[in-house]
């Protein structure tokens, strides 16, 4: 037994070495390749106040309302600190009223009070004061962590008014590149399409530590330009053989608006491959995929022999 142990123990000792020494190897090939960041992170898109203020206090699609006289009435009721925080806090004592709801709550009063912020402010800091008292004797270090509670939600759209011209003319460049440039070296690199762990990643929690080998590929891609069959100029994108087709083609768009400062007007339904003048339909599953045991197998430009700058793929 103990000599089975001590076999284990030099197995898993070999393969940690084996793994350290793909990874630090993948750093040095990081580290000397040559920065390209500049030339390829394109425009930057800034958004003016409305669509980032929208973006922020709405994720998710809102439908347009007229407002009725019923609307008017609460906007008229709203201005009432009392009628406010005793009705936030009868919302929030309702089990039903999820944090979805919350959310929803508190960017609607955001929008509602955007043009008297000194009374939203108010407002914001009677409510805080609640919540502090209400969590001094649970857990305080969770307070503010969360945003599970309205006051919360409020507190994060107020922040991000008052930051939006600082992020604008200050930080906002470099944290684009920052993220421009995280994207780009995790793109060199396996990315899980299921797990989305990653073999380049700042996070132990979502390395991928069993990666499979692959190559650098760069695609000459065409797109369809009008019904005639017209297509356009070829645009080089940089892929990897293991890219499943839907990563080819989040990589293609990617490339399109470094490019040219915008997005590309559609999506992309279907991309072809084209080799020897004939076109092969790629799928992230069809009657070629690999099968194992009960799992499909995502098709790769590796299953479908993509190679580097001999084929195109086009829309």
């Amino acid at each position: 037994l103990s000599l089975l142990r001590v076999a284990a123990n030099s197995i898993i000792s070999k393969s940690i070495l084996i793994n350290l020494l793909k990874f630090s190897t993948g750093f040095v090939d990081l580290q000397t390749e040559k920065a390209d960041l500049m030339e390829n992170v394109g425009a930057i898109p800034f958004l003016d106040y409305k669509h980032f203020a929208s973006r922020i206090f709405f994720p998710e699609d809102a439908v347009k309302v007229q407002l009725d006289e019923c609307c008017q009435g609460l906007s008229r009721l709203i201005q009432d600190q009392l009628f406010l925080t005793t009705m936030v806090h009868a919302l929030e004592g309702q089990k039903s009223f999820t944090i979805k709801d919350k959310c929803a709550l508190a960017s609607l009063l955001t929008v509602a009070l955007h043009s008297n912020l000194s009374y939203l402010t108010s407002v914001m800091e009677v409510l805080l004061r609640d919540l502090i008292q209400q969590n001094s004797s649970g857990q305080p270090k969770l307070l503010l962590r969360r945003t599970q509670s309205i006051v919360e939600k409020l507190l994060t759209n107020w922040m991000s008014i008052c930051l939006y011209g600082f992020l604008r003319e200050n930080v906002g460049q470099h944290l684009f590149l920052m993220v421009s440039a995280l994207t780009q070296q995790i793109a060199k690199g396996p990315v899980d399409c299921v797990t989305e762990k990653a073999l380049y990643t700042l996070s132990e929690d979502w390395l991928l530590w069993q990666a499979q080998d692959f190559s650098s590929l760069k695609l000459n891609v065409l797109f369809a330009v009008g019904s005639d069959g017209q297509v356009s100029e070829p645009l080089e994108v940089n892929a990897l053989s293991c890219d499943t087709v839907e990563q080819v083609k989040e990589k293609i768009l990617s490339t399109f608006r470094a490019k040219f400062g915008f997005p590309y007007n559609a999506p992309l339904k279907e991309i072809q491959y084209e080799k020897n003048g004939c076109f092969v339909l790629l799928e992230e599953v069809d009657a070629t995929s690999e099968v194992i045991g009960d799992v499909t197998m995502l098709n790769t430009l590796e299953h479908y022999k993509v190679r580097n700058r001999e084929e195109g793929v086009k829309r």
